[in-house]
C-alpha cells in the first residue's frame, strides 16, 4: 500500500491553506525589516520609465541605461509601490518588498497544485511548497529580489500551465503561452523555458503528431507576440531593438565575483562556479532527493519511452531547464555573479525532482531496502526543514546568507565567497549609527558607495551631524559591507559593531583609536 492513502487529501489541504495565510501573516509582519538591495533603484527606474511609455507615451525607454531588462514584473510593481507610498520614499520600499513577496507567495500556491498532481496526492504538494518556502535564501530574496526571485516565480507559473495544459484546448494553450512571454519579458532566461516547452510539446505522444506540431507553432508564435507587447522597448524600432536585445542579453562580461578567495569576472569564471555554488548553499536533502528523483525518471521513463504519461512530459521539461541551465553556463559562459542567483529558477525544479524521488522510494515494496531508504530520506528532510527554520529565525533579515555543510565554516565561506552582495545589511548598519550610541560629529568613510548609502545612509547622518568623508586618514568611523572587498580597515582601527551570520561578520562599522562615543 501506497505511504499517502493513509492520509485525507482534504486534510492536507487545510494544512496548505493554513500555512499559506500563516506565511502570508508573517510577510506583512516583516517586510519592512529588510534592506535595500543594490539593483533597488534602477529597477524601481526601470519600472518607471516602462510605465511613462505605456501611460504617457513618453519615449525615455529607448535610451534608458536598463532598457533591455524585462519589464513584466517591475511596471505592476512601480505603480503598486509608488501610488500608494504617499511621496515617501521609505513607504515605496517597504511596498516594494511587500509586492515581490506577493508574487512569490502566489507561487507557491501554484507549486503546492504543481507537485500534488505531479505525484498524485496533496501530500506532496505540501511537501515541496514547504521546503520552496524555508529554503533562507528565498525566503529572504522573495522580499527584494525583483530579478531572480521574480523570475523563479514565472518559471513556477509556466510549469504549473504547462501541468495543466490539454491538447484541443485553447483557454490552456493561451494560459501556457502567456505565463511563458511573462517569464520572457522578465529575464532572457524566459527563452530557455519556451525552447523547453516547445520540446515538450511536440515529444508528447499522448496526442497525434499533427496536433503537436501545431501546438508548438502556436504556442510558440503566440507567446513570442505576447512577449513584444509586454516589452514597451519593442513597440518602436522592433526589429533593431530585437537584435539590440540579443546582443546584450548575450554578453558575458560580468562584475567582479568572489570564488574560492579570489574575484573572478565572467566570461572567466571557472567551468565549475553554477555547480560548486548550488552544492553549496542550498539544501543538502533537496540536492539529493532530486539526484534520486532524476534518476528514477531518466531509468524508468526516458530509457523505456515513455513520454505519454501523465507527469513525463511535465518532469521532462523540468530536466529540460535544469540540464540546458548548466549546458549553457558550462559551455556559453554566460554573465554570471552574486553567487547562483542567475539560475535560482532551477530550484523549483530541483525540489519538484526532490519529492518525486522521495515518492518513488517509500512507495516502493513492502520492507524493501528502497522503501527504508525514502523513510530515511524522508527524515533527513524533515530535520533539513527544521534546520533551515532555526537558520531563518536566528539570522532574521540576513537569510539570503545562507550555506550548507559542505562549505565548512561561515567563516570560512566568507573568506571564500560572496557574502552580503545585496548590501542590504547596510540597513542594520544605519539603524546603529543613528542610535543613541553615538554623539558629536564623528566623520565617517565608507569603503564602498553603493546606491542605498548614496540615497539613503550619507543624507541621513549628515541631519544628525555626522561628516562623511573621503579618505580613512580622516574618518573616526569606517563603515564597510562584504561585497567587493574582504579587507579590514587598517590599523589603528577597531571593530565596534558587525552584522553577523552563525558568527560571521556581514558588515561592519570600526572606529578610530581616538574615536570615543
Amino acid at each position: 500500500m501506497k505511504l499517502h492513502q493513509y492520509i485525507s487529501p482534504r486534510l492536507i489541504h487545510i494544512f496548505f491553506i493554513i500555512l499559506w495565510f500563516g506565511y502570508l501573516i508573517i510577510g506583512l509582519l516583516i517586510h519592512a525589516d529588510y534592506g535595500v538591495p543594490i539593483d533597488e533603484y534602477s529597477q524601481m527606474d526601470l519600472g518607471r520609465v516602462n510605465y511613462e511609455r505605456i501611460a504617457e507615451g513618453s519615449m525615455e525607454i529607448q535610451q534608458h541605461y536598463d532598457r533591455h531588462y524585462g519589464p513584466a514584473f517591475e511596471v505592476p510593481l512601480y505603480m503598486f509601490s509608488t501610488f500608494f507610498a504617499g511621496g515617501v520614499e521609505e513607504n515605496v520600499m517597504a511596498l516594494r518588498h511587500l509586492g515581490m513577496f506577493s508574487l512569490f507567495a502566489a507561487s507557491l500556491v501554484c507549486f503546492y497544485l504543481l507537485v500534488a498532481q505531479m505525484n498524485g496526492h496533496p501530500l506532496y504538494g505540501f511537501m515541496g511548497a514547504v521546503l520552496l518556502a524555508v529554503y533562507p535564501r528565498f525566503f529572504a530574496e522573495s522580499f527584494y529580489n525583483t530579478k531572480d526571485m521574480a523570475f523563479a516565480s514565472a518559471t513556477v507559473f509556466v510549469l504549473f500551465s504547462l501541468c495543466r495544459y490539454a491538447y484541443r484546448s485553447p483557454a490552456s494553450l493561451l494560459l501556457l503561452a502567456a505565463t511563458s512571454a511573462f517569464a520572457i519579458a522578465m529575464r532572457a532566461q524566459g527563452l530557455l523555458i519556451v525552447l523547453v516547452v516547445t520540446v515538450v510539446l511536440l515529444i508528447d505522444v499522448k496526442a497525434r503528431l499533427s496536433e503537436r506540431v501545431r501546438a508548438a507553432v502556436l504556442y510558440f508564435v503566440i507567446t513570442m507576440l505576447i512577449a513584444v507587447v509586454l516589452f514597451p522597448l519593442f513597440w518602436n524600432n522592433t526589429i533593431q531593438n530585437l537584435v539590440d536585445f540579443w546582443r546584450v542579453s548575450a554578453n558575458s562580461i560580468g562584475v567582479a565575483t568572489f570564488y574560492f578567495g579570489t574575484f573572478f569576472t565572467s566570461p572567466e569564471l571557472p567551468w565549475h562556479y553554477h555547480f560548486v555554488w548550488v552544492g553549496i548553499s542550498s539544501m543538502l536533502s533537496v540536492l539529493a532527493s532530486s539526484v534520486v528523483g532524476i534518476i528514477f525518471f531518466v531509468s524508468y521513463d526516458l530509457m523505456h519511452g515513455r513520454l505519454s504519461g501523465r507527469t513525463t512530459p511535465l518532469l521532462f521539461g523540468m530536466l529540460g531547464i535544469v540540464l540546458g541551465s548548466f549546458v549553457i553556463s558550462v559551455f556559453f559562459h554566460p554573465r554570471s555573479y552574486d553567487g547562483w542567483r542567475h539560475i535560482y529558477y532551477i530550484y523549483p525544479c530541483l525540489v519538484g525532482f526532490a519529492v518525486y524521488g522521495v515518492r518513488m522510494l517509500v512507495n516502493g515494496p513492502e520492507h524493501s531496502h528502497r522503501r527504508r531508504l525514502g523513510v530515511i530520506l524522508g527524515a533527513v528532510m524533515i530535520a533539513d526543514i527544521a534546520l533551515s527554520l532555526r537558520f531563518v529565525l536566528r539570522n532574521h533579515p540576513n537569510q539570503h546568507v545562507y550555506f550548507n555543510m559542505l562549505a565548512g565554516s561561515y567563516s570560512h565561506a566568507r573568506n571564500n565567497f560572496d557574502f552580503d552582495y545585496w548590501g542590504v545589511s547596510q540597513k542594520q548598519l544605519l539603524e546603529h549609527l543613528l542610535s543613541d550610541r553615538f554623539t558629536g560629529s564623528p566623520a565617517v568613510y565608507f569603503q564602498q558607495v553603493l546606491p542605498y548609502t548614496r540615497r539613503v545612509m550619507i543624507p541621513a547622518l549628515v541631519s544628525r551631524g555626522m561628516r562623511v568623508v573621503p579618505s580613512v586618514e580622516e574618518a573616526d568611523l569606517y563603515v564597510t559591507i562584504n561585497r567587493d572587498s574582504k579587507d579590514p580597515p587598517p590599523e589603528p582601527f577597531r571593530k565596534i559593531y558587525a552584522v553577523t551570520v552563525e558568527g560571521a561578520d556581514v558588515s561592519a562599522i570600526y572606529a578610530s583609536s581616538s574615536f570615543q562615543k
